[in-house]
Parts: C-alpha cells; sequence; structure tokens
C-alpha cells in the first residue's frame, strides 16, 4: 500500500453526491489501487453488493460505504500489508491449494447438496452477500394464544441474523405475509427478492423449549440445513444465537471476529422477562393505541431483568416512534419523548452496543435537536452495526433528502425497500426520496405500492397531496385529500394539506373555514400535527403560518427537519424570516458523504 495514502478517497463532490460503482475496475479506480488487490480486500471488510441473475452475479458498491470503511480499517490494512510482503509467494500457493480443496470441503460437509450459486460466489471467505427471509416460525403448542411467543422469536432471530454484515435480511413484517400461505417457497423467495427462506417452528413446554429449523435455497429449490435445538427457558437467547451462526455456516458465510464475539457474549434471561418483551413486541405497532399496550410489557421486562438490553432497546425505539403520544403533559410531549428517547438508547448501548435500535433512537433525537454531525455519525453506526435493520435506514433516508443529499437519499430507501418491502412508511419515504431526486414517476410508483398496503395511510396521502402540489396538479391534489378524508373522516392534518390546496387556488373562504375547524377542535384540546396549521395557513396568512412554525422550530417537531426540502411550505420560502429559520438550524454546507 502507498506510503502517502493517508486521506479518504477522492472526494464525492467531484461527481453526483452518492453515485454507487458498478465494476471491480470502477472500485479499484476510486481508491487508485488494482483490481486484485481491491479484489482481496473483499475478505477484509470492502462493502461489496451484487445483483443476482441467473447466469452471473454483478458486483456493485456505494461509495458512502467504501469512505467509512476505508476510515476504520485502513491503518490495520497497512500493517497487514507490510507485515505479509516477505510470504506473498507462500501464500499465493496456500490460496491456491485451499481453493483446489474448497469443492472437496463442501462436498464433505453439505449432504443435501449447498447451492451452485452459494458456491459460484463463494471464495475463500464465502459469498459476498445473501438476501435470506425468515417466515414467521410455527406456533407448535396447543395453545394458540401462545402465538406471540413463536413470532417474537422469529422476529428476534431476524435481529440476530440482520447482525451480520454478509445477510441481508427481510423484515419480520413484510415475511409475516407470509404466515398462512400455500404458495410454494420458490414463489415466496422470488416475491421477496431473496436467496434463501428460513422456516421452522418454536414449541414451549413448561421451562423448555424446542425449536426446530430449516434452510431452503430458492432456486432451484434444495435444502440447506434441517437442525432441532432445545433449550432451557433461561438460555433462549443463546438459541437465538447458535441458530444464527448454524445458518451462517451452512450459507458459507464466515463471520467477522466481532460478529463472531456478538453472538457468543450472550446471557441468560429470566423467562417472565423475556416473555413480557415478547409480548412488548407483539402490541408495537403502528397503532398508538396499542403501542402503549407495548410500553408496559417493556417496563415489566426491564423491572424483572435490569441487565435484558432488548426490553430497554424496544422502549427506545418505541419512544422515538411514538413519544408524543406517550408523553403525560402534551404541551411538553417532543421534549419529554426526546428525554425519554435518549434515556432508554442509552441504557440500551450500556448493556450491549450491538442493539442498532439504540443507535438509531440516538440519531433521531440529535436530528431533532439539529446536532447534524452527531445524527450522521449514529445512523450510520446503527447500519453498521446491523446492516438489515431496516428502520435506521429509511430515518436515514430521511435525514438524508433534509440535508438535500438526494441521491444517497434514494440509495438508502432503496435498501430499505428491499428489506421490509411490505412497510407503507419505507414506501413512503422512498417514495418521497426519489421524488426530491427528480425521479417523479418511481416516486408516485412506491407511493402506489404504500397504498395498497394500506389504504388508509394518512402519511402516504399527504406525501402524494404534495408531490401534485409541487407539480401544480391542484384539481389531482384535492381528489386524493378527498378519498383520503372519506376513509379518515376529520383527520386533522388532511385537512390542513387541504386548506393549503384551497388557499393555493385563491379559494380563501374555503381555507378559512377549514382552519376556523381545526383553531376550535384544538382550543378543545385535540392532539394534532404541529404542522397542520402551518400547512393550513402558508397561503392565506404569512403572519400566522411563521408564527407557528417559530413554534415548531422551537419545540424541535420533526418535520422542521424537512424545512428546506417540504413543497408545502413553498409559499413561505420568499420571505427573509425563512431564510434566517432556516440559517439558525445550521446546516451542513457541504454535502459531500463522509
Amino acid at each position: 500500500m502507498d506510503a502517502g495514502r493517508s486521506q479518504l478517497p477522492p472526494n464525492r463532490a467531484q461527481g453526483s453526491a452518492l453515485e454507487s460503482l458498478g465494476s471491480w475496475k470502477e472500485i479499484a479506480a476510486y481508491l487508485k489501487r488494482d483490481e486484485r488487490t481491491v479484489r482481496r480486500w473483499e475478505k477484509d471488510g470492502l462493502p461489496i453488493h451484487r445483483h443476482m441473475h441467473r447466469k452471473k452475479a454483478s458486483i456493485y458498491a456505494f461509495r458512502s460505504e467504501i469512505d467509512e470503511w476505508w476510515r476504520r480499517d485502513r491503518t490495520r490494512l497497512e500493517a497487514n500489508q507490510a507485515s505479509s510482503a516477505p510470504e506473498s509467494r507462500r501464500s499465493r500457493r496456500w490460496i491456491a491449494a485451499a481453493l483446489l480443496a474448497l469443492p472437496l470441503a463442501v462436498l464433505a460437509l453439505n449432504i443435501g447438496g449447498v447451492q451452485e450459486r452459494f458456491l459460484r460466489l463463494a471464495g475463500a471467505s464465502g459469498p459476498a452477500s445473501i438476501t435470506l427471509a425468515v417466515l414467521p416460525l410455527k406456533n407448535f403448542s396447543a395453545d394458540p394464544a401462545q402465538d406471540y411467543y413463536a413470532d417474537g422469536f422469529t422476529d428476534a432471530l431476524i435481529t440476530e441474523l440482520g447482525k451480520i454484515a454478509r445477510f441481508h435480511v427481510v423484515s419480520f413484517q413484510s415475511a409475516s405475509r407470509y404466515r398462512q400461505t400455500a404458495k410454494p417457497l420458490p414463489e415466496i423467495a422470488r416475491e421477496l427478492q431473496v436467496d434463501a427462506v428460513l422456516e421452522g417452528s418454536v414449541l414451549r413446554s413448561g421451562d423448555r423449549v424446542r425449536i426446530t429449523t430449516k434452510l431452503f435455497q430458492a432456486e432451484p429449490e434444495r435444502q440447506l440445513l434441517s437442525e432441532s435445538y432445545e433449550f432451557d427457558a433461561h438460555d433462549i437467547v443463546a438459541a437465538q444465537a447458535t441458530v444464527a451462526r448454524d445458518v451462517a455456516g451452512r450459507a458459507l458465510v464466515r463471520l467477522t471476529p466481532q460478529e463472531q464475539a456478538v453472538l457468543k457474549t450472550v446471557r441468560g434471561v429470566d423467562p417472565e422477562a423475556y416473555e413480557a418483551y415478547l409480548l412488548g413486541r407483539a402490541y408495537f405497532s403502528k397503532d398508538q393505541v396499542i403501542a402503549i399496550k407495548g410500553k408496559e410489557y417493556y417496563e415489566k421486562a426491564v423491572a424483572k431483568d435490569p441487565s435484558f438490553a432488548p426490553a430497554y432497546a424496544g422502549l427506545a425505539e418505541l419512544y422515538a416512534i411514538w413519544g408524543w403520544r406517550l408523553a403525560k403533559d402534551p404541551m411538553a410531549s417532543n421534549a419529554d419523548a426526546r428525554l425519554a428517547t435518549r434515556y432508554w438508547a442509552q441504557k440500551t448501548l450500556a448493556l450491549d452496543s450491538s442493539r442498532a435500535e439504540g443507535h438509531a433512537a440516538l440519531a433521531w433525537v440529535s436530528q431533532q435537536e439539529w446536532d447534524w454531525d452527531a445524527a450522521e455519525r449514529a445512523y450510520r453506526r446503527a447500519i453498521e452495526v446491523n446492516p438489515s435493520y431496516a428502520t435506521a435506514r429509511i430515518w436515514y433516508t430521511m435525514y438524508l433528502y433534509g440535508m438535500e443529499r438526494f441521491d444517497e437519499a434514494v440509495l438508502q430507501g432503496q435498501r430499505a425497500h428491499q428489506l421490509d418491502p411490505a412497510s407503507p412508511l419505507v414506501n413512503t419515504m422512498a417514495g418521497k426520496a426519489l421524488f426530491y431526486a427528480g425521479r417523479t414517476d418511481e416516486a408516485f410508483a412506491s407511493w402506489q405500492r404504500a397504498l395498497e398496503l394500506e389504504p388508509r395511510y394518512p402519511l402516504c396521502i399527504i406525501a402524494v397531496a404534495a408531490g401534485y402540489v409541487a407539480l401544480a396538479k391542484h384539481a389531482q391534489a384535492i381528489a386524493v385529500l378527498d378519498k383520503g378524508l372519506a376513509d379518515n373522516p376529520n383527520n386533522p392534518f388532511l385537512l390542513g394539506v387541504l386548506a393549503h390546496v384551497y388557499g393555493l387556488l385563491g379559494q380563501r373562504a374555503k381555507a378559512l373555514a377549514l382552519i376556523a375547524d381545526l383553531t376550535r377542535r384544538e382550543a378543545r384540546g385535540e392532539v394534532m400535527s404541529a404542522f397542520t396549521l402551518v400547512y393550513a395557513y402558508a397561503p392565506v396568512d404569512r403572519d400566522r403560518a411563521f408564527a407557528r412554525l417559530e413554534k415548531a422550530a422551537a419545540e424541535n417537531r420533526d418535520r422542521v427537519v424537512w424545512v428546506k426540502v417540504d413543497p408545502l411550505l413553498g409559499p413561505l420560502r420568499s420571505d427573509p424570516r425563512f431564510e434566517d429559520l432556516v440559517r439558525r438550524m445550521n446546516f451542513p454546507t457541504k454535502f459531500a458523504s463522509r
């Protein structure tokens, strides 16, 4: 390695903000190395991805990921190369012998036959990446009320597998669509676009838990793993780690030392605490009323076993999403939610720094507090410790388009969608990233997918309406909002956006009538988004709109982060007060990936 190479690869400002690199040649040129060296670095963690095709696998890489890897591992790579130079000839002979022996080793290990695609990808360190779906494990107890236990174990297993960088694991939400399906596994794999599918069962009897797992190659269908595990209920977390290690081994994925340490560093857990934790996950959903029940179970788990990190992680994630609903004082709800989110996130990471939920929750809080660098570091760390955690990726997507880094936002949104294609939130926010990047048709297609998944989803209805507003298609915006209000009668946020569109069209009386209704409801104590009346006032009363916007900014409301790109703030952007707010938020002036 060049002794003088101490800087990062060429600054992204030389090209498009976040282009991907589409070949070994491009990656080698970016790193200023020959292709042989760069290919060798893949086994040292160089973040390479592959598009899977029937006859070949084309590689690609994201510059942001390479930059981060280079910062983290450059010193170690230089030291390794310097120490290994005298042994290079011997090493090449050893590698050649190892590669010749690989087919025999695989044949000896694999009774059923390891899939050819894994073998084609496998070098000395196994395949670069494998996409995997874990279908909901079946509840084999006699009690249907125990379904939550099987689901919770499945969700927790997905989290463990997601910590392995070379696995891309589909979220539980998307995999759970296939709970009762009669579709054959190859069809499920094609729909989820995965290489392998894991299925199995959970049987709990007294203090014992029996788990069976089967790993199937997707195309052509072939069984790669069939194992049974029986554990004491205290050792259920160890069971998750054991299954994860076995799946990785059978898929020819070599774990890094850090991944091995994470999967081996497991501890017992009080069975009652674990059961409460699983109930918390079962209740944690998009419905805030149900989510409050999830909070109660998480708190019970923490009280029963104060050293059980996953329960703290659940609270951190829950408060980041629903904290404003959970706070006792509605007037201070956002500040209370940030404090609670930070508290639970820090408790999580103090117990287990590999919990991506803790890092992502800290990122969310830092973002709301306009600490942009801290937010970005925490998002990147969350993705590093669990690349399959779709929540961190979609939150990072939202952060990136708020920073006007649209190409990066699109890439992260696409990764989030690969991991959680059945999420209305992911489809909505990935669509917004596409829209801001000028890819309008793709954006509306993403929003259409979200509405197919959940036709009443207000965030997507508002995103579509805002898109039409930005395109000056006001009639279409009204039609979307009217349909949304038919499904969500009197939803205040939808009414605020409808008032906005009427104001843009000069239909002032209609806009003011809606505003009067919203202010009356607010006076009665109805909880609504801080931006409901910001949007409603923007086209008809700038002074009141700015008063509301300044209040939202003072309270660090989440939508303030996107003030520079939000189409519904268009009527305010020419006002000096808007420029002053943007200045005070101290947005980064350089958007090259760090």
